[in-house]
């Protein structure tokens, strides 16, 4: 049976890490409890060839069209980079499936980098600053609400990702005490409804927080 030192608690399984602290495990790999089914992964495949496929065919249009017109500019460039963006999104959600809290803070550190990483390759028209990144982090934090309900996941295994998703509502706040933002409405909305978050938080939820933050360190 393997053992997380860290944590404290023993697994049945042939698992890599921990699935608590992905910190790694000592002691003999097992089989699995539940086998997987045989043919169970073939669906996945056959829609992720699909995909890369219609990917493929897409960028060689593109790239046809482009060649032949290309009085606009390389835009070619610009769709193969929507495609990849797209790919690395979907890969980071899939990759990080068994875990929904986990998925989606990693989906909100994708999408933040990669609207800037948008924003400032078109120069930088502030559509990033102002609207996208003040409107999808509330909705990130809506997000874990209701997977969490949905899930009926306990407080433990939601509240840190909700506080770092909580926590990372008041990043709109930079551009706008730095004055340059010409629409300061969805930063301060944002920002409002994160205050709200933060305050549930620590009003309803602080011993459970405060239990999973020492957990989550160790201490």
């Amino acid at each position: 049976m393997l053992r997380c030192e860290k944590c404290g608690v023993s697994l049945s399984g042939s698992m890599d890490r921990c699935p608590l602290c992905q910190g790694p495990l000592t002691g003999r790999p097992e089989e699995n409890v539940y086998p997987v089914l045989p043919g169970e992964e073939r669906p996945r495949r056959l829609l992720a060839r699909l995909a890369a496929l219609l990917t493929v065919a897409v960028l060689a249009v593109c790239t046809a069209v482009n060649y032949c017109f290309p009085a606009g500019g390389w835009w070619v460039l610009f769709v193969a980079g929507g495609l990849a963006s797209a790919w690395l999104v979907i890969g980071v959600a899939l990759w990080k499936r068994r875990s929904p809290m986990k998925a989606i803070v990693w989906l909100l550190a994708l999408v933040l980098a990669l609207v800037l990483a948008w924003d400032w390759r078109t120069g930088f028209r502030g559509w990033s600053v102002n609207f996208v990144i003040p409107c999808f982090i509330p909705c990130m934090q809506l997000a874990v609400v209701i997977t969490a309900r949905a899930l009926r996941l306990r407080p433990a295994d939601y509240l840190l990702y909700l506080s770092i998703c909580v926590t990372a509502g008041f990043l709109p706040l930079i551009p706008l005490l730095c004055g340059t933002l010409w629409m300061a409405y969805p930063s301060v909305v944002c920002a409002g409804l994160s205050v709200l978050a933060l305050a549930a938080l620590l009003l309803f939820r602080w011993r459970a927080l405060k239990g999973e933050l020492i957990r989550r360190s160790h201490l």
